[in-house]
């Protein structure tokens, strides 16, 4: 499309050129002629090397470049609605392959993408414009929602609620068994788990994450929260609404967290651990204890996170402080020793 039409779709201010035929969108180092990029920040001093035909920018990027510009206030924004308007095609359904295994009494929506080899236990239900690409299995009496996609060897057992919009990637496991025993006599007696999950609307789910069904009642993700690969959420977790796990995150059954929390890599919850709103947790920190709403904390066990950072300084300087100190008690005791001789 031309420049100007794009500027129109993406609410930005057109500087330069609008007639310029736009053809993709590329990074910045790679885009080539009839391409449109992104910068930002430092990346401005590069302004002059990109080979794009226009760049996305944000309204204090310096003018006068020798490129057309798309000033938008939320220029990440604005890459990604453009992404999808050159990138994602409009739904056309599959309809349902000969190749699928439908249970009894399954409830199908209008215009539905069902692929070779997805097999649906009894009773479930799957809305409209679902995609259940090869491999998924949706077990008895689950349900998915309006315009969800679930690609290949998901694996969604019975008694799951997935919301409408929600992505769910390859390899994921919603309603494993959660993790429950009660030793007797030297042996592991398994505690029934006869709970389900729940998920709200547009959540997104990455490949090879598990969620367990509660013991009993619900393992809860609410709407809106995107979760990254290899991420394992117990039984009886619920998390808030917008929340952000990324990868490799691990939370031990019956945590609470509340909305707009962000758990960057590696972090690890004990069980029944409360954290509050828009608490952001560092990288491989552990929390073990509740943290208040409106912290950024990091370590292990984890700290608020100036204090971590304090913390860090001293750490350095501990066989130096150890050794005044053991000097010290030297002193002490050599005065001590003189004191009680005289």
């Amino acid at each position: 499309m031309k420049l100007d039409e794009l500027a129109d779709k993406l609410g930005a201010e057109l500087e330069g050129p609008g007639g310029i035929e736009i053809t993709g969108v590329a990074g910045m180092l790679e885009a080539g002629e009839g391409q449109i990029t992104f910068l930002e920040g430092k990346n401005f001093k590069q302004l002059e090397q990109v080979r794009a035909s226009a760049a996305l920018v944000s309204p204090d990027a310096p003018r006068g470049a020798r490129l057309p510009l798309l000033r938008s206030k939320n220029p990440r924004l604005a890459f990604a609605k453009a992404l999808e308007l050159f990138y994602v095609h409009p739904y056309r359904p599959f309809g349902i392959s000969s190749q699928a295994s439908l249970g009894r009494d399954v409830v199908i929506g209008s215009d539905p993408s069902i692929y070779p080899y997805v097999v649906v236990a009894d009773d479930a239900k799957i809305g409209d414009r679902v995609i259940l690409y090869p491999g998924v299995y949706l077990g008895k009496g689950s349900v998915v929602g309006d315009d969800s996609i679930v690609y290949p060897n998901v694996c969604i057992r019975e008694n799951v609620q997935v919301g409408k919009r929600v992505i769910i990637h390859a390899g994921a496991v919603i309603g494993a068994d959660g993790f429950g025993f009660v030793t007797d006599g030297g042996k592991h007696h398994k505690i029934p788990q006869v709970g389900g999950v729940m998920i709200e609307d547009d959540v997104e789910i990455g490949a090879n994450t598990t969620v367990d069904r509660a013991t009993l009642g619900n393992t809860v993700i609410k709407q809106g929260t995107k979760i990254d690969n290899l991420v394992m959420i117990a039984h009886n977790v619920t998390i808030g609404e917008h929340c952000f796990l990324m990868s490799q995150v691990g939370i031990a059954g019956s945590c609470t967290l509340g909305n707009y929390v962000v758990l960057t890599g590696q972090v690890g919850l004990a069980d029944h651990i409360t954290i509050g709103d828009r608490v952001v947790v560092g990288a491989k920190s552990g929390i073990m204890r509740d943290i208040e709403a409106d912290q950024v904390v990091i370590g292990s066990p984890a700290l608020p996170f100036k204090e971590f950072f304090k913390v860090q300084a001293v750490i350095p300087k501990l066989p130096e402080l150890r050794k005044q100190i053991l000097d010290l008690e030297k002193q002490i005791k050599e005065l001590k020793q003189q004191i009680s001789g005289a």
